[in-house]
Formats: structure tokens, C-alpha cells, sequence
């Protein structure tokens, strides 16, 4: 059976890469469904790639994820490809005789693609055992030539025509997207459709305003009724308790109107040597304003999840399965406190918290982790944007490093960290879940982590609103 052209010519291009040849990689597929962008590759299982389980090195997996991701992309925005970021979540071991990774474009605009890999390893009797999945976004440079300007429309068609047939693919492989979930169960007020819609909200100190309006709108037109869990980082959990007592529109009301007090924030602490923020005030204050404690004898509380980083492994880890309202008040302490400005670590359930955008800031993994298959995230930044990393950062990463080395270094690659996770949630697809992302737009007004302009909060809280409500109208 003879070879496409297309199959043929990036044969040739994977076989001239000198780690290709190391690891015996085969591209078997290359753009084959319905012409938009998709690529499968494979390679043998030796012992020359296992661990010392037996499972194929995941240093490995990534490896070929990231090939099939960029040949994937490569066939829908043209040979000249980089990958500008890539994520792998590992599920099984890779046990077997053959590794498969099926890269595919979901999403394509311009010169960048968003992709989705899913790798299966296959048994001597065709058994398939799917052991990871993997995102990447995929980019062509910038092109100087005549030559490729002239080509530049051809390739967009090209690209587009790939975003519309992802739709259809998506229907094939029985994953649809979270609007599709979203309208049909608004629609028919039927959960129970095998998929798991998580809603992810980011907190950020004061700037948990944002999350709030989002939360509190999304709350005032029914959408939490499509919702199966809520997982939340720091002011983003306080926010997630919020609406599972039904009051994520007094938790926004309350942010600029009772918070933005020096009795919760008050810089001029650090003269007496106290913290800035008295998070466990603010957390009782919560609970005494909004009465979420009760959360616990509500269907929410065993879908609801705190995000939190354990000091002494470094990982972040949902706190849920609360026991009694003292358990999720002191939960909702230890997801939000920030190292060094809410003092020292929260000792619960026997272990040292600190909050738990350290590490999660947007907290998608941790849906993933928790069987979500599709997610609305509430971010409080503009997509594109990441944290700053300044003076006062270096202070804390120091901090950090003494309490865990590894807590400092996932402090400092916090900001790219962010970037890559919100740009794979715009895109689409993040850490293998449908997404959709509510950011502020890049002109709203924002506040700092300890901002207590009231006038600066109501404003950023009016400009979520209006993202939301713009949000709803599109799944209309």
C-alpha cells in the first residue's frame, strides 16, 4: 500500500532527527482525519526506556507526546513548528509491547494550535491501557520571507478549516465540549450524561473580587445546577464555600465592603512584627457574615475542594471530606494563607499548610485529579498575563527555601506556570479536561493582592459581572 505524500514527506523529517533513530520512533499517521491536523506515532517497549518498575520512563511519554503534539500541529500550520509549552499527566504504567501517542489539534488560530495527545500502551493480544494524556500549545515562528507571507492566508485557511473539524472529531472520540455539556444540560436539567463539570476558581488575595462577581452571577442565573464540584486556591475557596451555601453574591458584595478594612489587612503590621494579613479573622468573619460552615451538612460537601500545598512535600492537595464546621473553616485558612504575609503555616490534620497558589494557582489539575472531565475556571488575571516577580517575591522564595527547597522552587516557576495553564484553559483543553475560561479583559480594572480601594474593588467587581453575564449569553 503505497504511502501519501504528506505521510511520506514527514516520515522523512521525524527519520532525520538523530533521537528518532535512538529510540526506534515510527510515525504511522499524519493528517489523516479529514485533511485537518492529527498525527500518531509509535515506538517499542524495551527494557532500554523502562524504569525500575517495568513501566516505560516518563521522561519517555513525554517525549513522545511532544512529537506527536508537534507533528500534529505541523499538519494543520504548516512543517516549520515549535512547541511553546507542554503538559503531561501520567495515568497508568505503560506496560506492554507497543507505545501509541495520538496527537490532535483542538483548537487552531494563526500560527498557533492547541493540541491534545492521548497515549495507550498495547499488550502482545492488542490490549490497549490508556497510561497518559498530554496538551501542548503548538507555534509556527514568525516568518521574514516573501515567500511565506504569500503563504500566510493559506495557512490560515488551512488552520481554520482544522478548528472546524475538531469540533466533529471531538463528537467521534465521544468527548464533547463544555458549552455542548453546558447547553444540553441547561437545556434538559439532566446531569447524568458521564460527563464530571468542575467549576475551578482562582482566588489572589483582594483580587478574589474578581472570582467572586464571576461566582455570584454564574450562581443568579442557575449554572451551578449544571455544576458537579467546586474546587478553590486560597480566596478562590473561600469563594467555591460561598456558593455552596447559596451566598457567592454576599461573598462579592463583602470584599470591598466589610474587607477592604485595616482590622483584616494592615500593612503597618510588619513595624510590630505581625503578619499583614490576619487570615484566620477574615475566614471567621466569613463564616459568621455567610454562615458556610453549614456547608458541611449541605450535597456540596463532599464535592467541594480546598486547595492547599503541604510544607513538607511541596504538592498541592485538595482538602475535602470536611468532618464539622471547625474542620472546612480551618481548611479554608490553610488554602489562603500566604507565606510570610498571613505568618506561619496552618497546622491541621497533622500536617503544615500554606496557601495553595504556591503551587495551583488555578487549581485545573486538581479537578482533573478529581474525576472532572470538563471545567468552567474563574480567573482573576487577563489571559496572556502572569504574577509579577519582584523584590518582595525574592523574600519569600528565601522563606520558602528554608521551610522546603522544593516549595521555593515551585514559587519561582510559579509565573510561567500560570501563563502556560490559563493560555491551555483559553485555548480549550487543559490537563485532559474540556475548559473554558472567564477572564477580565485586559483594559478592566484589577486590583492588588491587598487592595482596599473600595472604589477600585467595585469597579473590578462590576467589569467581572459583565464577563460573566457575556459568558452566559454566548451558551444562549
Amino acid at each position: 500500500m503505497s504511502l501519501s505524500p504528506a505521510l511520506a514527506t514527514a516520515q522523512r523529517v521525524l527519520a532525520d532527527q538523530s533521537v528518532t533513530r535512538m529510540f526506534g520512533t515510527r510515525l504511522v499517521s499524519f493528517g489523516t482525519e479529514e485533511g485537518d491536523g492529527s498525527a500518531v506515532i509509535e515506538l517499542d517497549i524495551r527494557p532500554e526506556i523502562t524504569n525500575h518498575h517495568g513501566a516505560v520512563h516518563g521522561g519517555i511519554l513525554a517525549y513522545a507526546a511532544d512529537t506527536a503534539l508537534a507533528f500534529a500541529g505541523g499538519a494543520a500550520l504548516g512543517p516549520d513548528v515549535v512547541t511553546s509549552g507542554l503538559t503531561i499527566d501520567y495515568l497508568a504504567p505503560a506496560r506492554g509491547s507497543t507505545l501509541r501517542a495520538h496527537g490532535m489539534v483542538m483548537r487552531a488560530a494563526g500560527r498557533r494550535a492547541a493540541c491534545r495527545c492521548e497515549l495507550v500502551a498495547i499488550a502482545e493480544d492488542g490490549a490497549e491501557t490508556l497510561v497518559a494524556v498530554a496538551q501542548g500549545t503548538i507555534v509556527a515562528p514568525e516568518e521574514t520571507s516573501e515567500a511565506h507571507r504569500e503563504g500566510t492566508v493559506a495557512q490560515a485557511e488551512k488552520a481554520a478549516t482544522a478548528t472546524r473539524k475538531a469540533t466533529r472529531r471531538l463528537g467521534r472520540i465521544g468527548t464533547p465540549t463544555i458549552h455542548q455539556v453546558l447547553a444540553e444540560r441547561r437545556r434538559t436539567r439532566d446531569n447524568d450524561d458521564g460527563a464530571t463539570v468542575a467549576l475551578v476558581i482562582e482566588g489572589g488575595g483582594m483580587r478574589g473580587i474578581v472570582s467572586a462577581a464571576m461566582a455570584a452571577v454564574l450562581e443568579q442565573e442557575g449554572v451551578l445546577e449544571s455544576v458537579d464540584m467546586i474546587v478553590g486556591t486560597s480566596a478562590g475557596a473561600v469563594n467555591a464555600a460561598a456558593l455552596a451555601v447559596g451566598a457567592a453574591g454576599a461573598m462579592a458584595e463583602s470584599y470591598a465592603e466589610v474587607f477592604a478594612s485595616p482590622e483584616f489587612i494592615d500593612v503597618r503590621r510588619i513595624v510590630r512584627g505581625q503578619p499583614v494579613i490576619d487570615g484566620s479573622r477574615i475566614v471567621s468573619h466569613v463564616d459568621h457574615l455567610l454562615d458556610i460552615g453549614s456547608a458541611v451538612g449541605t450535597d456540596w460537601a463532599g464535592r467541594l475542594a480546598m486547595v492547599a500545598t503541604d510544607v513538607d512535600t511541596g504538592r498541592a492537595e485538595a482538602l475535602t471530606d470536611f468532618t464539622d464546621r471547625d474542620d472546612l473553616i480551618h481548611c479554608l485558612h490553610a488554602s489562603g494563607l500566604l507565606p510570610l504575609l498571613a505568618g506561619d503555616p496552618v497546622v491541621w490534620r497533622d500536617r503544615r499548610w500554606l496557601d495553595g497558589g504556591i503551587v495551583e494557582a488555578v487549581p485545573v489539575v486538581t479537578a482533573a485529579a478529581r474525576g472532572a472531565t470538563h471545567a468552567i475556571v474563574l480567573a482573576t488575571r487577563p489571559a496572556g498575563t502572569q504574577p509579577a516577580y519582584g523584590a518582595a517575591d525574592v523574600v519569600v522564595e528565601r522563606y520558602l527555601r528554608r521551610l522546603n527547597p522544593e516549595l521555593a522552587a515551585a514559587y519561582r516557576g510559579r509565573p510561567h506556570r500560570y501563563r502556560e495553564t490559563l493560555q491551555q484553559v483559553r485555548d480549550g483543553w487543559s490537563h485532559g479536561l474540556s475548559t473554558v475560561a472567564l477572564t477580565p479583559r485586559l483594559n478592566d480594572p484589577l486590583p492588588a493582592r491587598l487592595e482596599r480601594d473600595q472604589a477600585a474593588l467595585r469597579a473590578a467587581r462590576a467589569a467581572a459581572g459583565d464577563v460573566a453575564r457575556v459568558f452566559l449569553g454566548e451558551l444562549r
